[in-house]
């Protein structure tokens, strides 16, 4: 039976809807030898993981995180891979973007109050604010199901979420590219550019910027990826290789809720299948 790679999961830590240990079992009954959970902002699994599956033969798994970077079009993350999980500057850092996404969030529910009359009940947002891991937009996608103003997590984001988060997008504190890249180098990790689609940019304007965010450190491009056609996904692989990028891949699974489409290794209708990355060389 073939071995497969998923390096972009998430666990309750920070938009996905299963514990780390959760995630893993599911990991091995699929047979993927290899993985990270690369939460948003956040690494809380690493320090949630039961301790047995530390040493499990059965799988590997390599410490990630998702960090948002600020952009002015679109959305840019950058994961990090073979993190020190205890490393002091980014143990600091976390916690002060937990800080900023509680705020980011309050100014967020403000907004779709203003231009939709969605409200929600104060104990219910109180809850979110004390949840466990990184707090973001699919947390409030979710408080409209409960609250049925939408049926799907997709349909609040096209109604509501996405023209909300344009009119605040520059009230974020989201961390710059470079100080992105800094931060996993300094914890001893490897940073890629994840899901490089989302930054809606043109090919000409991607290239040059992969060339500057190569400048300031970037290792890698996440050439596979659960949305990608086959044609983004030669694209994105003949970049790495002109600027001698490692490759990197996974289904960025979230659950049954965020993104129901998307399975743990094999991305949307089996359109996900990694078997080696130059990540892993």
């Amino acid at each position: 039976m073939e071995k497969l790679i998923d390096l972009h999961m998430h666990s309750i830590y920070s938009d996905g809807e299963l514990t780390p240990d959760e995630l893993i079992n599911e990991c091995i009954k699929k047979n993927i030898k290899t993985i990270s959970i690369t939460d948003h902002d956040n690494i809380g699994a690493y320090k949630n993981i039961s301790s047995h599956f530390l040493n499990d033969k059965r799988i590997n798994i390599i410490p990630g995180i998702e960090l948002k970077a600020k952009t002015y079009k679109g959305t840019m993350h950058i994961l990090g891979y073979y993190i020190d999980v205890n490393n002091k500057e980014l143990n600091n850092k976390i916690k002060e973007l937990k800080n900023n996404s509680i705020y980011h969030i309050i100014s967020l529910l403000h907004q779709i109050k203003k231009d939709y009359n969605i409200v929600f009940e104060t104990e219910d947002i109180q809850k979110l604010i004390c949840k466990i891991g990184n707090i973001g937009r699919p947390d409030i996608a979710k408080l409209c199901i409960k609250y049925g103003y939408v049926n799907s997590v997709k349909e609040a984001f096209d109604k509501y979420l996405i023209e909300a988060y344009e009119k605040i997008r520059n009230n974020s504190d989201s961390l710059s590219y470079k100080e992105c890249i800094d931060l996993i180098t300094h914890a001893s990790g490897l940073p890629v550019l994840a899901h490089p689609n989302t930054l809606k940019k043109d090919d000409k304007e991607l290239l040059e910027l992969l060339k500057n965010m190569k400048k300031c450190g970037l290792k890698g491009i996440e050439v596979y990826h659960s949305s990608y056609t086959e044609e983004e996904k030669r694209k994105y692989l003949k970049m790495a290789k002109d600027l001698d990028l490692l490759v990197s891949g996974g289904s960025d699974y979230h659950g049954k809720t965020v993104k129901p489409e998307i399975e743990l290794g094999t991305g949307k209708n089996n359109n996900l299948k990694i078997k080696k990355l130059s990540i892993l060389d």
